[in-house]
C-alpha cells in the first residue's frame, strides 16, 4: 500500500492509502510533502508547499509574501468570479430588455404607420370637403362667380 495526497493550487491534504499498483493522477500524488523547517524555524507543513505536477515534486512557498500573494489572488479570483456571475445576470437582463424594447418599437412603428394612413385619409377628406363646400357656395351664389 502507498500513501497519496490530494493537492490544490497551494497546500493539500493526506488522502489515504491505495494499492501499490494503482495509477495516481491529478489532483493526487504519491510524492510525500517535504519535511523540515520553514525560514522562521517553524515545522514545514503541507500548507507551506505547492505541488508541481510537471516536476512531480512539492515546492516550498518561499516566504509569507508568497502565501499572501497566493491568498490575495485566490480572494481576487473568487471576487472576480462573483462579479462575473453578476455581470452575466445583468447582461441577460439587458438582452431581455433589448428584446422587449425592439418589440415595443415595432408596435410603435405599426401605430405610427396606422396614424400616418389615417392622417392621409383625413387630409384627402378635408380637401374633398373643401372642394365640395366651394361647389356648394358656387351653386348658392351664382352671381358672385360672374363678378357683379
Amino acid at each position: 500500500m502507498k500513501n497519496i495526497w490530494k493537492y490544490g493550487r497551494t497546500g493539500g491534504e493526506y488522502a489515504g492509502k491505495v494499492l501499490d499498483d494503482m495509477l495516481v493522477s491529478v489532483p493526487y500524488t504519491d510524492q510525500p510533502p517535504l519535511e523540515g523547517l520553514r525560514a522562521d524555524g517553524e515545522p514545514l507543513t503541507i500548507a507551506d508547499q505547492m505541488f508541481d505536477p510537471k516536476l512531480n515534486q512539492w515546492i516550498v512557498l518561499a516566504n509569507a509574501l508568497d502565501h499572501n500573494d497566493l491568498n490575495n489572488l485566490k480572494a481576487m479570483y473568487e471576487s472576480l468570479e462573483n462579479e462575473n456571475d453578476n455581470l452575466k445576470q445583468l447582461n441577460a437582463k439587458i438582452m431581455l430588455n433589448d428584446v422587449v424594447t425592439k418589440q415595443e418599437n415595432a408596435a410603435l412603428k405599426e401605430k405610427a404607420d396606422t396614424l400616418a394612413q389615417v392622417n392621409s385619409k383625413m387630409m384627402l377628406a378635408s380637401l374633398q370637403n373643401s372642394k365640395d363646400i366651394s361647389e356648394i357656395k358656387e351653386q348658392l351664389n351664382p352671381a358672385s362667380k360672374g363678378g357683379e
